[in-house]
């Protein structure tokens, strides 16, 4: 009889295997609920370069209960009603914690994702409703490669995919996802030049200001740090000045630890002199030099920094989505060597943030979903669709 019991067991156990993939972070299952008193905008993804659905209107007004799946950076994904009887999962800007009542249960303020790259087997729709009646917001054609995130219940699947809009979070039948591995497909061919040898590309036409490192302004410790927003929204990076950080912190490329991650995944800032740039939520900008010579852009924790009366701008972003007009190497060290990260093909959709002059050119700083990862960087600037 026991025999039998481990038997059934181990089959379980192996069938669960098989239903939902190894290495799960999360399942999207477990959320607290509240109100809040506010109206918020609401985007499918963590950001304001993500889809926003209903035109570009969408919105969750306040005093309603809404369901809270947990707080990933500085967003909340949350789930709401309509008045319609329809439903929406998005995400609103954390500054509404700061607003919220009539909490019900534990909201999770470290919502993580797994990261991994599945295709549609056919025809796949998108919807950010699996909870009444399933309205879709987008088709996926057959072959397209989406990034699994998490799974809701049985059926559900949450996947981030790229859009001709931007990037766009939402939820698929997980029986329209193939094993996560590619389909065969013939592949495309890709120009072969490469910047400067190409003899035609467009001469820019705005102006390439050069902002200089500026060294840490007489710090004074244990002074809290204060940010600001510029006064107006430039389409640059802000000026960078130099802080001598404690410690070892992870880096990712963009605000958050479901970014791509350098190295293998074990990109680390091992303490030292380094550029801070400006603060994303609970993110702080930076570049810092590497042992080997090289050098990486990229995020670490804000709680890096160290108190000495330091006046940090945050980084308010265009957040506007382009295309590429050639193939580029998606870079993270604009500053030596240049080393590729993954190159984008002609034609790819990125989120442009800002402009960064480095090594005498201007480098436009962006945002991609590329080998199942989201990722910020730099490609050259002449590269993007004027």
């Amino acid at each position: 009889m026991k025999r039998a019991m481990l038997c059934i067991m181990a089959a379980m156990i192996l069938l669960a295997g098989l239903i939902v993939p190894a290495g799960a972070e999360s399942v999207l299952d477990n959320y607290a609920t509240a109100r809040f008193r506010k109206n918020y905008a609401v985007y499918s993804g963590p950001g304001k370069n993500y889809v926003r659905a209903n035109n570009g209107k969408a919105s969750m007004g306040g005093g309603g209960v809404c369901r809270i799946y947990g707080v990933v950076g500085s967003w909340i994904m949350i789930g709401y009603g309509f008045t319609n009887g329809g439903y929406r999962i998005g995400y609103i800007s954390s500054e509404g914690l700061n607003n919220i009542y009539d909490v019900k249960g534990n909201i999770n303020y470290n919502l993580s994702f797994q990261h991994y790259t599945a295709y549609a087997d056919g025809s796949c729709q998108v919807t950010d409703d699996p909870v009444i009646d399933n309205k879709m917001i987008y088709t996926i054609p057959q072959g397209t490669a989406v990034t699994v995130l998490s799974t809701m219940g049985t059926s559900w699947t949450y996947v981030e995919v790229q859009t001709p809009d931007g990037p766009m979070r939402g939820f698929v039948w997980s029986r329209h996802l193939t094993g996560w591995n590619a389909p065969t497909r013939k592949p495309t061919p890709t120009p072969t030049y490469y910047y400067p040898y190409y003899p035609t590309y467009p001469t820019p036409t705005y102006y390439n200001p050069y902002y200089p490192i500026y060294p840490t302004p007489t710090p004074t410790s244990g002074m809290p740090n204060t940010y600001y927003h510029p006064s107006s929204r430039s389409e640059w990076l802000p000026a960078a000045q130099t802080v001598q950080l404690r410690g070892s912190w992870p880096v990712y490329s963009g605000p958050g630890a479901y970014y791509f991650r350098a190295n293998n995944n074990k990109a680390t800032m091992g303490g030292g002199d380094c550029r801070v740039y400006g603060v994303e939520g609970n993110w702080v900008l930076i570049g810092y030099a590497l042992s080997n010579g090289n050098y990486r852009i990229g995020y670490i924790s804000v709680n890096a920094l160290p108190q000495l009366g330091l006046s940090i701008p945050y980084l308010d972003f265009q957040g506007a989505t382009r295309r590429l007009a050639y193939t580029a190497n998606l870079i993270d060290d604009p500053v030596r060597t240049l080393a590729p990260v993954v190159s984008l093909s002609a034609g790819t959709y990125v989120v442009f943030l800002g402009y960064l002059w480095e090594n005498s050119q201007t480098w436009a700083y962006v945002e991609v979903l590329a080998g199942g990862s989201i990722m910020r960087g730099f490609v050259p600037s002449w590269c993007l669709q004027q």
